[in-house]
């Protein structure tokens, strides 16, 4: 059993430069791996506007797709499955890393699931999770309390202004406030009101719940 994830960049035909969309999302990733190098497969880009990614435990994707929705350039938005299942490696003379089992299926349906809420009167939906039906009941078990967390976590992010979701980002990579400011290109107290956020704080708070049984993270 492993956590399959697979994110789709939104509205990506619409962009006025898909290649600008392209290096901005594997940026981002590059960013995420090196922060949270936990991943049994680190993100990579797919055919069309998708990238996924592959992990050890649920724990260890939630974490890794909130760094990636905060580490995205303003602008660019990703919609995430989160399947749990079996995953299988499929032998092919053309290519590398190409799996399927139930692990994938299960993400490529919470994708769509995720794309039905946002459809509807819950726009600020960004993720999904779902477990493959043949798993155990202790495994189904946990499907509705982190669907729980997700429709949370993903109204908070989108109470952050696009721009200070990377300031969040840099400071939970360890940056001090004043080197983000530059990064940035805004004031300090800027970056203070913004970090102070409730939003921010809760945010914080969820992730350093799931990180308490998890290897701590690599800082730059």
């Amino acid at each position: 059993m492993a956590v399959a994830v697979i994110a789709d960049i939104i509205s990506s035909r619409e962009s006025a430069s898909r290649d600008d969309v392209q290096r901005g999302v594997e940026q981002a990733a590059m960013e995420v791996d090196r922060t949270y190098p936990w991943a049994l497969q680190k993100w990579y880009p797919t055919v069309g506007d998708e990238f996924q990614a592959a992990f050890r435990t649920v724990d260890d994707a939630l974490l890794s797709t909130l760094y990636l929705q905060l580490a995205l350039p303003d602008g660019v938005g990703c919609r995430f499955g989160i399947g749990l299942g079996g995953m299988v490696p499929v032998e092919s003379r053309l290519g590398d890393r190409i799996q399927d089992g139930p692990g994938w299926w299960a993400a490529r349906d919470a994708v769509d699931r995720a794309h039905e809420l946002a459809d509807t009167r819950l726009p600020s939906t960004r993720s999904w999770f779902l477990v493959d039906p043949d798993s155990s009941a202790h495994e189904r078990a946990i499907e509705g309390p982190v669907n729980a967390y997700l429709a949370a976590r993903d109204h908070l992010i989108d109470d952050i202004a696009p721009r200070a979701r990377r300031a969040v980002f840099l400071l939970w990579c360890g940056y001090p406030q004043k080197r983000i400011a530059e990064i940035e290109r805004v004031s300090p107290s800027a970056v203070s009101q913004t970090l102070n956020k409730p939003s921010v704080l809760a945010l914080r708070l969820g992730a350093e719940t799931l990180e308490m049984g998890v290897r701590p993270r690599r800082v730059y």
